[in-house]
């Protein structure tokens, strides 16, 4: 679609809507220069120096506003093109009339969700990577996402991957020098040298592999279910983590029946903690759906923080034991009822809690924010963010792989 109308002239405003002091509108295509002079009568202001100009609407000629103008002659712009910058004032009505006047012009639409970017992709300003990395740091929320978002919109993973491209188009290139100059006097080291530099950048690409998905996890956010029986106190616990009550907590059995949401920001990592209904042997209808989504979110959890009730301790019921692997976090809550001693059913020792209490909440959560960071750390070197990366560089892997194969021949 971009490709069929990248001739169309755009706008967008790129301020959120709303109230507010400010509104910016970008313009950007062939007719920019022919709108300026329609929007601001007058002399056009000297490029990238912001001037003060009274706006116009193009259809009646009267004032819309007074604002900030600025010129932006392509093709070093962002996109490549010529651009107009407004900053206008941010009231509702003001904003309406710069849209109606910029609509009234001929050849000129309002861009759709990314295509400046996608001009800026199609333009040569920036490759793929780069351009989802701004999306990915329009989208941040946490520091972490925002730290990856600029290392990936300023290039980071396009250096690597260039790196690599580079070295292969070179080795493909000495590969058909000795084919086709096989007769010639050439070096007699040119295959062992092209295939022991084929064995290092699989060596680099299975390491930029393993990874663990840390980039894909880190922009979704790290998955954390709460798991355990009911009544154990897995609702209170998420209220207690959120820092308010988004999850009704009652003595009755069964309360919560779907899966409960909250978004954490962990010290700059993103999490996303869920609260699922007790897990037993359940006979209505709607229980067993809470249930089997519960299974569901454990499945799919990155870390699993296994709540049990100390009224029933040391008793651990089947069920439980099961959800138990290496990304589980065991609390034993109520200690303030019961007294502590230790299971011969899990090999694990608890950390104790009372979510009524208080009673080492605060030294789990630091347990929990020192595990995130130590496995979501997003480190030094660039990482996967998407599934297309991670496909294109695993078939680019299995092929070089196999022309090793072919070398063993």
């Amino acid at each position: 679609m971009y490709l069929q109308r990248k001739s169309d002239t755009i706008f967008a405003e790129l301020t959120p809507a709303g109230k507010g002091s400010v509104s910016v509108f970008r313009i950007s295509g062939q007719l920019a220069s022919y709108i300026y002079k329609h929007l601001i009568h007058g002399k056009r202001s000297l490029p990238r120096i912001a001037s003060v100009r009274w706006l116009h609407d193009p259809e009646t000629g009267k004032r819309i506003d007074r604002g900030i103008v600025l010129w932006l002659p392509g093709p070093k712009t962002f996109t490549g093109e010529d651009i107009v910058e407004l900053h206008t004032h941010g009231g509702r009505s003001v904003r309406e009339a710069m849209i109606n006047a910029l609509n009234f012009i001929n050849g000129v639409r309002l861009a759709e969700p990314g295509e400046f970017s996608a001009r800026a992709f199609i333009n040569g300003k920036v490759d793929l990577t780069e351009a989802e990395g701004i999306a990915d740091l329009i989208s941040a929320e946490t520091e972490a996402q925002r730290l990856q978002a600029l290392r990936q919109m300023s290039g980071g993973l396009k250096e690597l991957y260039e790196t690599w491209r580079v070295k292969l188009i070179k080795l493909s290139a000495y590969l058909e020098a000795e084919m086709d100059f096989s007769d010639e006097a050439l070096p007699s080291n040119i295959n062992e040298s092209v295939y022991s530099n084929i064995r290092e950048l699989v060596s680099d690409i299975e390491i930029h592999l393993l990874d663990k998905n840390r980039g894909q996890k880190i922009r979704h956010g790290i998955q954390i279910a709460l798991l355990g029986a009911p009544n154990a106190g897995k609702s209170s616990l998420l209220n207690i983590l959120a820092k308010k009550d988004v999850a009704i907590v009652s003595d009755i059995s069964g309360t919560t029946r779907d899966v409960v949401k909250i978004n954490l920001d962990l010290e700059g990592i993103p999490v996303s903690v869920s609260d699922t209904a007790g897990i037993h042997s359940a006979s209505g209808k709607i229980e067993k759906e809470g249930i089997k989504r519960s299974y569901i979110e454990s499945k799919s959890s990155d870390i699993r923080i296994i709540i049990l009730d100390g009224e029933t301790w040391p008793e651990v019921p089947s069920e439980i034991i099961d959800l138990i692997n290496d990304d589980s976090i065991l609390l034993l809550n109520k200690s303030d009822l019961v007294k502590i001693s230790s299971s011969n059913v899990i090999k694990q020792q608890p950390k104790v809690i009372s979510c009524l209490k208080g009673i080492g909440i605060s030294e789990f959560t630091k347990e929990l924010t020192e595990m995130v960071k130590n496995r979501y750390d997003i480190g030094e070197n660039p990482l996967i963010t998407r599934e297309r990366h991670r496909k294109a560089a695993s078939d680019c892997l299995e092929a070089l792989k196999r022309s090793l194969k072919v070398d063993q021949i």
